[in-house]
């Protein structure tokens, strides 16, 4: 998986004083980032993905999917 930055970091990398951008725009180009992660590690995480001998129960891919990005990989 690809290193997401932390919050600190990400807001870091701005230049506050000579930047337009505000806080709502940072915190949603934040979230881009870990809702694209989640979406690949969820699609990674799913149960016989590409397999047509067996077939993942709706149970199974439900908690492949929902935990296949825990909140702890926010920072």
């Amino acid at each position: 998986m690809k290193k997401i930055p932390t919050a600190k970091q990400f807001a870091d990398q701005y230049d506050w004083d000579n930047s337009s951008l505000n806080i709502e725009e940072l915190l949603r180009d934040f979230a881009k980032l870990h809702v694209k992660a989640a979406l690949k590690e969820a699609l990674e995480s799913i149960p016989c993905l590409g397999s047509s001998t067996d077939i993942a129960s709706y149970d199974e891919v439900e908690e492949a999917v929902l935990n296949a990005y825990p909140d702890d990989l926010i920072q």
